[in-house]
């Protein structure tokens, strides 16, 4: 899976951000206003990755949270993208 637009994420005054850019912003016209994992979600999104990778990446990177954890807030931000239409499989 992968975005569907071109997104860069960036940090202004502590908060976390991603907005589409290039020709991909007439596609996408806001802001998405993101917490550290989600940034690091959009980050992994911007290659084709498969759920697995994502997956053993998060729980590498949020040793507090056990997989199953992981694995639901992957599986809901990852729905509410592709709700949104950012995200291919």
């Amino acid at each position: 899976m992968k975005l569907a637009v071109e997104m860069a994420v960036m940090e202004v005054d502590g908060e976390i951000s991603a907005v589409a850019v290039g020709g991909d912003s007439a596609k996408f016209h806001g802001m998405l206003r993101l917490n550290q994992s989600a940034a690091d979600i959009i980050r992994m999104l911007a290659d084709d990755t498969t759920f697995e990778q994502m997956h053993r990446t998060l729980c590498e990177a949020y040793t507090d949270s056990t997989p199953d954890e992981v694995a639901g807030l992957l599986s809901d931000f990852l729905a509410q993208l592709k709700k949104e239409g950012l995200l291919t499989e």
